[in-house]
């Protein structure tokens, strides 16, 4: 393979699975935002399943060498990571100027960083599990 092919960036997430106008009247969320998800909390891993599969044959139907999971289930890059975190207060955010100047929520660092739990583990098995293609999943440093 020459030059392998593969997805830059996030794959749109379907509209009937993340309310578009609430994400689009913001910057992206670094806390939790959950009233961002059109789908109730009971059903959202199924639905955020679905979406990821979507994008999947999406890529191979692209004829992509490299296939992501399209970043489905995040509401930002970085929250998803953020909000697994110990140390990190998700319930009691902190403030930042956004890049407009505009107060943002942030996460709070309130103690030591420790992973509490994989991150993008299931996110992996699960791409591995629906491509045979070799795959890659983004992971914020």
């Amino acid at each position: 393979m020459l030059l392998p092919t593969s997805l830059v960036g996030s794959y749109p997430q379907p509209e009937w699975l993340i309310d578009r106008k609430k994400l689009a009247g913001r910057f992206p969320p670094r806390t939790r935002a959950r009233e961002l998800w059109r789908i109730a909390p009971e059903f959202l891993e199924e639905a955020q399943d679905d979406a990821t599969i979507l994008a999947i044959r999406d890529q191979e139907r692209a004829g992509l060498d490299i296939i992501t999971d399209g970043e489905i289930r995040r509401e930002s890059y970085s929250n998803r990571f953020a909000t697994a975190l110990e140390g990190v207060d998700i319930d009691n955010p902190g403030t930042a100027l956004d890049r407009s100047g505009h107060p943002n929520p942030v996460p709070r660092v309130v103690g030591k960083i420790r992973r509490k739990h994989p991150v993008e583990v299931r996110d992996v098995e699960f791409l591995r599990k629906h491509t045979d293609r070799m795959i890659k999943v983004t992971v914020p440093l």
